[in-house]
């Protein structure tokens, strides 16, 4: 059976229209027995191809707005969605979901127990506007981090190469030294040498409730709340780990590194112009132009006091403490900035003054930050429960600190006062 040029056009006309966006398949699917699609398939392509080539094209400004149509406007509106997903209310097509895999994919089932080793916990990906929102507030009080050197992590454990060199008695790079020959002379080889650490994340997480009926009145109130609660906690978490941690369950900090010099004190419970020199000393070379003294709040009144005997030229000038409130950083030793936490030991303990070149610690980070919300876990109380989680690793490359070539001392990247006077 064959149809006239008159029929077709006329069929077109009707299945067409105006619904260009409609695939072929689909009209044809429409159209009529099965023996007339073969006959008609190569026609209608040609028809709607050349009605789209007729339609003007698109405004990018009006792609753009229907993308950015696609994203949450306000950290408020994003964290409503997340508790109508979790109360069975629906869930959001802007939400991405980070499953129990590490993975983006559905909402899982489970018993409502997460399992040791899993990859993480699951919940939902802050969008970037809003987690870049979070995590820099948590920069912004933060010590070691925006100092430190940050690596992604994609897996669970990243090994990480490093020099040796531990010692220039006799070379350099754990083994290659030089030698002055005559011509001809034999040469012995030399070789430097290596050495791996492993980088292993540990899990950060922070748990808050709010009651059901602020979020009904105004979800707009749990942006404050996110920014001043897990905001400074994360940043505080972060230091304290990053500072002072054992390495057991939490990152290795900076004060329990191997590469750690202690410094004797002169006086007990007490900070003196010798033992700032003392420290000084030890610095390793290449961090004096990018260290960073950090003290506990106790110190602050010896340092204040350095404005006398030694501390002072002949005209009476502080040459160790600076105190221009014109500069980002008004108080320096020596030149170099001082930098308040009361996450540092207390006065006269280990730790109450250090000197760090923070480049040499390392930060992986392993998990993005995810936000996930239970209306069962205080469900008599007419509470939710907000729960923050993400994965984090640090711990100094230096392995120990490096003896000098002359004079018996050693230097390293990471000074601090010891508790002991002897």
């Amino acid at each position: 059976m064959k149809i006239s040029d008159e029929e077709f056009t006329n069929t077109v006309k009707d299945k067409v229209g105006e619904v260009v966006g409609e695939t072929v398949s689909e009209i044809l699917a429409e159209i009529g027995p099965e023996y007339l699609k073969d006959q008609l398939k190569e026609h209608l392509q040609d028809a709607v191809a050349e009605l789209k080539a007729q339609m003007p094209p698109k405004d990018p400004e009006v792609d753009a707005g229907e993308e950015k149509a696609n994203e949450f406007k306000t950290a408020g509106e994003y964290l409503t969605a997340v508790y109508k997903a979790r109360a069975g209310r629906g869930v959001d097509n802007r939400l991405t979901y980070l499953n129990s895999k590490g993975q983006i994919g559905q909402i899982e089932k489970t018993a409502g127990h997460m399992q040791i080793g899993d990859d993480s916990q699951g919940g939902f990906l802050v969008p970037e506007i809003y987690r870049n929102e979070l995590y820099m507030l948590a920069l912004e009080s933060s010590i070691v981090r925006p100092r430190a050197t940050v690596i992604p992590m994609t897996t669970d454990s990243l090994k990480i190469p490093y020099v040796n060199d531990t010692n220039h008695t006799s070379t350099v790079f754990g083994g290659v030294a030089w030698t002055w020959t005559a011509e001809r002379e034999a040469k012995t080889a030399t070789k430097p040498t290596f050495g791996q650490m492993e980088f292993t994340p540990h899990k950060m997480a922070g748990l808050t409730y709010s009651s059901n009926e602020l979020l009904a009145d105004s979800a707009i109130a749990l942006v404050p709340l996110i920014r001043r609660m897990f905001g400074e906690a994360w940043a505080y978490g972060e230091d304290d780990s990053f500072l002072v941690g054992t390495g057991a369950g939490m990152p290795l900090g900076i004060q329990n590194s191997g590469c750690m010099i202690n410094v004797l004190r002169n006086t007990a419970n007490r900070v003196m112009v010798e033992d700032l020199a003392e420290m000084w000393s030890q610095l390793q070379p290449t961090s004096k132009r990018n260290a960073f003294w950090v003290i506990n709040p106790t110190v602050l009144p010896e340092l204040i006091e350095l404005g006398s005997g030694n501390a002072a030229d002949a005209s009476g000038k502080n040459l160790v403490w600076i105190n221009n409130m014109a500069e980002a950083h008004p108080v320096r030793i020596l030149g170099r900035p001082v930098l308040e936490s009361e996450k540092m030991q207390a006065l006269g303990t280990a730790g109450d003054i250090g000197l760090y070149d923070f480049r040499y610690y390392l930060i992986g980070d392993r998990q993005p930050i995810t936000i996930d919300a239970s209306t069962h876990v205080a469900f008599t109380t007419d509470e939710t429960c907000w729960r923050f989680v993400l994965r984090v690793a640090g711990m100094c490359w230096p392995q120990a600190a490096l003896t000098r070539r002359r004079g018996g001392n050693t230097q390293s990247p990471f000074v601090q006062l010891s508790a002991n006077t002897s």
